[in-house]
């Protein structure tokens, strides 16, 4: 009996489904880079005033919610964020959850898309930031 590497079949990926995995790591990459401005919660009057809120990526948002668990990550944007500027982060995220329900009250609950979400898990609501369209249908 000879043995066969159980890993062999799965290093022989095909080549359009390389490419599909290839396409959905450079998305996932682009959303990571997505800035707080990108995701329009904001104007850009309001976030002219906030440069360190505005400029933050995804990626940042993450790594502090990580960082108010108690995992460090090194991410000196996130070190260098004062209490104001954790305060007018938490301001950006309100005033979009606050619009979105005001949306839901004028609709009767049919809002088109909602392409964030919020699970209040950080103080500021870091997780906002994830893209949730692909949950509409």
């Amino acid at each position: 009996m000879t043995e066969s590497n159980p890993f062999k079949d799965l290093s022989a990926v095909p080549e359009t489904r390389s490419e599909d995995l290839q396409r959905a790591v450079n998305l996932r990459k682009e959303e990571q880079l997505r800035t707080v401005a990108d995701l329009g919660l904001a104007t850009p009057e309001q976030l002219e005033t906030m440069p360190k809120v505005r400029d933050l990526t995804v990626n940042d948002l993450n790594d502090l919610a990580a960082e108010f668990s108690g995992i460090p990550t090194g991410n000196r944007r996130v070190a260098d964020l004062s209490l104001d500027d954790l305060q007018n982060l938490e301001g950006v995220f309100f005033e979009f959850k606050r619009a979105v329900g005001k949306d839901l009250v004028t609709r009767g609950a049919a809002v088109s898309s909602v392409d964030v979400s919020c699970c209040c898990c950080t103080p500021c609501c870091s997780c906002a930031a994830a893209d949730m369209s692909h949950t509409g249908s």
